[in-house]
């Protein structure tokens, strides 16, 4: 009786120590592809010494063996940094894999279709690696067990094997984004039945949203994430409104057209971004009401029209309308949203409508409409707000207190409006504000970081953390504080274009992280500080009253960093012969005049010329006229002078023949 029972173990345990030795093989074939490995982790524990050649070599790292330890399941090598050319045959006996995870690598190679052979693979993760070629039918065709296929940002190319996905029947979840890939959205999507996540975005699939009813009802009763971003897909929405489970859908950067569909059937929606499309007509009211269940809309980059008389929505947070045609009045109610974006429209208002919109609001971005009015001080509720945005409109009236009162501030943009008066002193030492820009509005005052000793003190205590700051083409006069150089996180500062004067601080050399310094078009005089910041990239001085000699350290700078203006600094090595005509920057703006000047009175003598020669041209053909005339009448005595001035000899009379008059019909008609 033993004897027959150690029989039947002995012959199971045959192919079982074959399984382990043959997926040993394939693990150690599939590690010579692998020619870097940063962190050491594989080469370390991949060592046939370290293995028991009739086991599963389960103590390697990422190696996953069945409850018995006989075969490799799982193959999970994530995020190592890997790189080197993989040769997918070497796994094709691996015949209980399970699950084959290379993601977030640098991995290189193409897919064989011996990979197919892999019939239990349910999770199939090559993303994030370098991985190019076509994708073969028989891998998508033979893995009919597949749950998860992600191919994303590779650089595999050319037509999908759409057919493939019918032997997919298990398959929940397919990502090919950022690829190369082409082939019919609608045949693919169609042959997906029980997909709950399609993402097919950065590709070039294209084609209608117009789906085979006959095989719609499967995905569009299981798709919850649909992804079809950044292809060539045109036509309308299609059979997008049949797609009831759907929580998210991303059908943005393509060339959708027509009208947007109002969408209300899709009650489980939350994400919808159809931006950058040719969409046109209103925007349905319905997105913007509590009738869905919203949490974002991004409709930007179409030809949206007509007004956003309010977004009553209670669960919208971002809405973005920007870069379309929409007029106006701004939304007098704003809901819950945390990020509003109706940038680049037409939208014309007075800007005093924000101060009732909600207190949740985190980013404001109104930039290139057609407001107007002042900004409000009775906005205090905005302590949650980390951007505005309001470049390129007509507001105007000073900078109000409240915009210092903002806690949490990071970016302020009031670019290119008509703001007046002082900046406010708390925008420049805010401890959170890193980007001010103040640019083209007519400021007045200087520029104010205080150089009393109890201020600075605060200052080098609280370190403001600007790293950008563009105050250029204002009318700011004064000097440059030497507290400039308290702004110890600035890497781009702008005060070109304005009226200050004095000399540059030597402590703006302590700005070390200076990569980009435009003093240009002001009155500075004096020298120049030694500016050495390793990350100076450009530096502009140009059309101001500086002397002496530039520093060593700015001498690989283009000239134009320093003229013209400045006739008084001296750059070694390089001269400029209009600089002994120029006295700095009055002159040079005094020469701009005279070119001028000169201009206009060149282009003044010309017109005079041409109608003196264009007078004299007349007179010499009435002049030639009248003699021939003369001539004439000697002759003939049929023709009189008042003849000649009333224009009633010439051509006309003398060659005038019925061919003339057709040739003349047909001209009329062709014109």
């Amino acid at each position: 009786m033993l004897l027959p029972i150690l029989s039947l173990l002995f012959l199971f345990s045959i192919p079982a120590s074959s399984s382990s030795s043959s997926d040993l093989k394939s693990l150690l074939e599939f590690k010579k592809g692998i020619e870097s490995d940063p962190t050491g982790i594989v080469t370390s524990s991949w060592s046939s010494s370290y293995a028991d050649p009739s086991a599963c070599p389960s103590s390697w790292h990422g190696v996953t063996c069945d409850p018995l330890g006989t075969s490799v399941v799982s193959l999970s090598l994530p995020g190592l940094g890997l790189s080197g050319e993989i040769k997918f045959s070497t796994l094709a006996s691996l015949s209980s894999l399970e699950t084959l995870t290379l993601t977030g690598n640098n991995l290189t190679g193409r897919l064989v279709p011996s990979l197919g052979s892999l019939s239990t693979l349910r999770s199939l993760d090559l993303s994030a690696n370098r991985f190019y070629g076509p994708v073969p039918a028989r891998v998508l065709a033979d893995l009919y067990n597949l749950v998860a296929l992600n191919l994303s940002q590779n650089s595999f190319e050319g037509g999908f094997p759409v057919a493939g996905l019918r032997n997919l029947q298990q398959l929940r979840a397919l990502d090919l984004r950022s690829n190369a890939l082409w082939g019919d959205v609608a045949t693919l999507l169609s042959e997906l039945r029980n997909a709950e996540h399609v993402d097919l975005s950065g590709n070039r699939f294209f084609g209608q949203l117009l789906l085979d009813s006959r095989n719609l009802s499967g995905l569009a009763n299981t798709a919850k994430y649909l992804n079809l971003s950044g292809n060539g897909i045109y036509g309308g929405f299609g059979s997008m409104g049949m797609f009831r489970n759907l929580e998210v859908l991303d059908l943005g950067r393509n060339k959708l057209s027509g009208e947007l569909p109002e969408l209300g059937d899709l009650t489980n929606l939350r994400v919808l971004r159809a931006g950058s499309n040719l969409l046109y007509g209103p925007v349905p009211e319905g997105l913007l009401e509590s009738g869905m269940q919203l949490l974002e809309v991004d409709l930007s980059g179409n030809g949206f029209t007509g007004s956003i008389r309010s977004i009553n929505s209670t669960t919208l947070k971002v809405v973005n309308l920007s870069s379309n045609a929409l007029s106006g009045p701004l939304p007098s109610n704003i809901g819950n949203c945390i990020s509003v974006d109706l940038s680049k429209n037409m939208i014309s208002d007075d800007l005093s409508v924000i101060q009732n919109w909600g207190d949740a609001l985190e980013t404001i971005d109104l930039s290139s409409n057609s407001l107007s009015g002042n900004y409000p001080n009775s906005t205090s509720q905005f302590g949650n707000l980390l951007s505005i945005k309001l470049q390129n409109n007509s507001i105007e009236g000073s900078l109000p207190s409240v915009l210092g009162r903002y806690p949490r501030l990071l970016t302020l943009d009031f670019s290119s409006n008509k703001f007046s008066g002082p900046i406010l002193p708390a925008l420049l030492t805010s401890v959170t504000l890193t980007t001010l820009n103040l640019s083209g509005n007519q400021l007045t005052g200087t520029i104010p970081i205080q150089n009393s000793h109890s201020t600075e003190s605060l200052v080098l205590a609280s370190y403001p953390h600007l790293e950008s700051l563009d105050l250029s083409h204002n009318l700011l006069s004064g000097p440059l504080p030497p507290a400039v150089g308290y702004l110890q996180r600035l890497k781009m500062i702008n005060l070109g274009d304005n009226d200050l004067s004095g000399e540059l601080p030597n402590e703006i050399s302590k700005l070390g992280e200076l990569e980009v310094v435009d003093l240009s078009m002001n009155h500075l005089n004096g020298s120049i500080p030694d500016m050495l910041q390793p990350g100076l990239k450009v530096f502009n001085v140009s059309y101001n009253d500086l002397s002496g000699t530039v520093p060593e350290h700015l001498r690989l700078l283009p000239s134009t960093s320093f003229y013209p203006g400045n006739s008084l600094l001296i750059f070694p090595g390089y001269e400029a012969t209009w600089k002994n005509n120029s006295g700095g920057i009055n002159n040079v703006r005094q020469d701009q005049h005279s070119k001028g000047s000169v201009r206009v009175t060149y282009i003044v003598g010309s017109i005079g010329v041409f109608l003196f020669l264009l007078f004299a041209l007349v007179a010499f053909y009435k002049i030639r006229s009248q003699e021939f005339c003369g001539r004439k009448r000697s002759r003939d005595h049929l023709t009189t002078g008042r003849d000649v001035k009333l224009g009633r000899f010439g051509q006309s009379n003398m060659f005038k023949s019925p061919k003339d008059d057709s040739l003349q019909t047909a001209m009329s008609f062709s014109n």
